[in-house]
Formats: structure tokens, sequence, C-alpha cells
């Protein structure tokens, strides 16, 4: 009898420890309208200059269960910063910096999700209280390829509340509250739920300044025209 309680155990604190979550940012995260005419030039977009690939969120705030969270952000980063660029630009592709000589420029995305006590990419964490403040960073920076000089930098930055759905409050107050008969159900509910309300924190606010760097970028479009012009002639 002794026996089945303790495996029982074992097996409640295994599927509290196994609460994580694994996903990554979503394509089409941005969508603006393209200008009506868009300068005539190739951009790469460097797929090797990446400040940050996963987001990593440790959540403490029971004492019954932690959660652990791994968000992949290259691709769907990278994918919206084509976007924004090709609002401008003809051509957008994303391929590693080696090939930029086939390219006119060569575009360099510095995105990075911290929260706003702390500029550590490792991991953010949460031990309970109003969820955390995130501060998101997003800076491109555009080189002439042929001189290597910068030509034109873009940053914006988000701080905002990581925003939690009512699925996920109600599950972690259950939690709180010391249910840890229901632990083994609850932990994965809220894991999941949680999880995809970070997902959506992060992907809202990469749009967010993504919309800005894309509204500043056609504010100083003149300056790759004449290289547009050159390649026409």
């Amino acid at each position: 009898m002794k026996f089945i309680r303790l495996c029982c155990c074992l097996l409640s604190t295994a599927l509290l420890a196994a609460c994580t979550y694994h996903s990554k940012l979503p394509r089409g995260i941005f969508a603006a309208p393209a200008a009506e005419q868009r300068i005539a030039a190739t951009v790469l977009l460097a797929s090797d200059k990446i400040a940050q690939k996963q987001f990593v969120f440790k959540d403490y705030h029971s004492q019954n269960s932690v959660h652990s969270y791994k968000i992949g952000l290259t691709d769907g980063a990278l994918t919206a910063a084509a976007e924004a660029l090709a609002t401008v630009f003809e051509t957008v592709e994303v391929n590693p910096s080696k090939h930029a000589a086939n390219y006119d420029y060569r575009a360099e995305l510095n995105y990075t999700v911290t929260g706003t006590k702390t500029d550590n990419l490792e991991s953010v964490q949460w031990f309970g209280g109003q969820p955390p403040m995130l501060e998101t960073r997003v800076l491109i920076s555009v080189y002439d390829v042929k001189t290597g000089k910068l030509l034109f930098s873009m940053f914006a930055s988000r701080q905002n509340r990581l925003e939690m759905s009512d699925a996920s409050a109600v599950t972690q107050r259950l939690e709180n509250k010391g249910k840890t008969v229901f632990l083994p159900v609850t932990g994965p509910v809220y894991t999941q739920n949680f999880g995809d309300d970070l997902r959506y924190t992060l992907a809202r606010d990469l749009s967010q300044c993504l919309t800005e760097i894309a509204q500043t970028l056609a504010q100083n479009r003149a300056l790759f025209e004449p290289i547009a012009q050159n390649n026409v002639k």
C-alpha cells in the first residue's frame, strides 16, 4: 500500500514538473499595405545576424508547480521584418549574409524581448503578482552592399504587460489555492493557455514595432532611390 502511494506521489510530481510549453512566433505577424510605387532595388535580410533566437519564460507563481515556456523567434521575426521592408522595396529575401553580393542592400534585424527589470536574454522570470512587463526592442539597419556603409537605422520599442486570457487567470487561481488534486489537469491546461498568451503578446508587440519602422522607412525612402535609378539605367 505504501508502495502504491509512493508511486502515485512520484507520478503527480512528474506531471507537475512536465509543464513545459514549446512554440514559435507565427508567420503573418506584419500585414501593412505596400507603397503604391516601391523602389526597384533588392534587399537581403541577413538570417545569420540574430540577437535572440528564442524567448524563455519561467513561471514560479505557484508553490505547487513550475511552468516553463520556450518560444522560437527567428523564423516569425525574420519573415515579419522582410514583409515590413517589402512595403518600400520591390525585392526582399531572407538569406545568409554571405550572399549579400547579389543584392543592392543588406539589412540586419536586431530584435530582443526582455523583462523591463533586466536585459537578460536567457530567461524572464515571474514569481506571482501582476504579470510582468515585457520590453520589445526592434532595430533594422540597412547597408549599401557595394560600399559596406550603413545608410539608415530604424528603431522602435514597446513596453507592455503580458496579456493574460480568462482561461489562464482561472486555472492560475486554482493552482494558487493549492488544489493539488486538480494539478495534473489544471497544470497542463494553464501552461497551454498561458503559453498562447505569451505568443500572442510577443507577436502583437513585434507587429506594432514593425508598423512604426515601416512608416519611418517610407518617410525616408529618398535615401535609397539613387541606387534604384542607377539600376534602371
